[in-house]
């Protein structure tokens, strides 16, 4: 199934995907644009700090649904 809200797990050639970084505050805001795999290392330590982030690709704003 091909959707553009599912990033596939990073593979060599997926690691440098270009993705957002967001939080949810009462709306969506994004905080950084990095590559995949250095937004799943962003993610774990925002897990490990007792916070929440998003990842979603660039092309997807989640604030138009």
């Amino acid at each position: 199934m091909d959707s553009s809200w599912h990033i596939p797990l990073p593979m060599e050639q997926s690691a440098m995907s270009r993705v957002t970084v967001y939080f949810y505050n009462d709306g969506w805001v994004p905080i950084k644009y990095c590559y995949l795999g250095k937004a799943i290392l962003l993610y774990h330590q925002a897990k490990l700090a007792g916070k929440e982030i998003f990842l979603f690709p660039v092309n997807l704003d989640p604030n138009s649904f």
